[in-house]
């Protein structure tokens, strides 16, 4: 599969090709081995087909404490017939969801993702991260709410955002195993994205003592 990304000032339009031959990861003994010792897994499908069965056997091959982190932009997608991204309601959240920690998502996913977000913290023992872009993050636990906020990189400075959203997961993940503080995660995660902003995909540098 081919992602193709036209991003322009304040907006990115995408066309997937080749999804006909997108097929799941088979879990053989060698993946399985991964899993097994995997402290963190993300599971990120850029398509809408991967069922419940499936998530439930990569859940089932990890560890206790392993932290279960989920992107499920690829439910929010569908596409035309001339390739194009266009958005699609996430029918399977109440099947998905509960089978992870943390669902990292961001807000033009979907015209309603802070309320959608809210519903899984309070019914599906989940903990949603929503991205906002330039404001940060924000994340449920329940009935709580914590704003992640962030130093806004004007637009005319950015490099490159794509990916942004999985190097705001990837470090929260890292951070949140490693204190189990959902603010100081969310500040160093900004903080690492924020930096990747400035570069070429092929030459991001993450200078971690510029983080506070």
């Amino acid at each position: 599969m081919v992602y193709e990304n036209v991003s322009k000032p304040g907006a990115r339009t995408q066309k997937a090709y080749n999804r006909g031959e997108a097929f799941a990861v088979k879990l053989d003994d060698f993946m399985i081995d991964i899993l097994n010792q995997a402290d963190i897994v993300f599971f990120a499908p850029l398509l809408p087909t991967y069922t419940k069965k499936y998530i439930q056997s990569i859940v089932r091959n990890l560890k206790k404490d392993a932290l279960k982190v989920f992107l499920p932009q690829g439910f929010y997608r569908k596409f035309d017939s001339n390739n194009n991204v266009l958005v699609r309601e996430f029918a399977e959240a109440k099947d998905l969801l509960p089978l992870m920690d943390f669902a990292v998502i961001s807000e033009h996913d979907s015209p309603t993702m802070l309320s959608q977000a809210k519903e899984w913290a309070l019914n599906m023992k989940i903990i949603p991260v929503v991205t906002l872009g330039d404001k940060g993050a924000v994340c449920f636990k329940g009935k709580e709410e914590f704003f992640l906020p962030t130093i806004a990189v004007p637009g005319s400075k950015i490099i490159d955002s794509v990916g942004s959203g999985e190097i705001f997961t990837a470090a929260f993940a890292y951070e949140y195993k490693q204190t189990g503080d959902l603010e100081k995660a969310g500040k160093f995660a900004n903080a690492v994205a924020r930096q990747c902003l400035f570069y070429k995909a092929s030459d991001i540098r993450v200078d971690l003592d510029r983080i506070i």
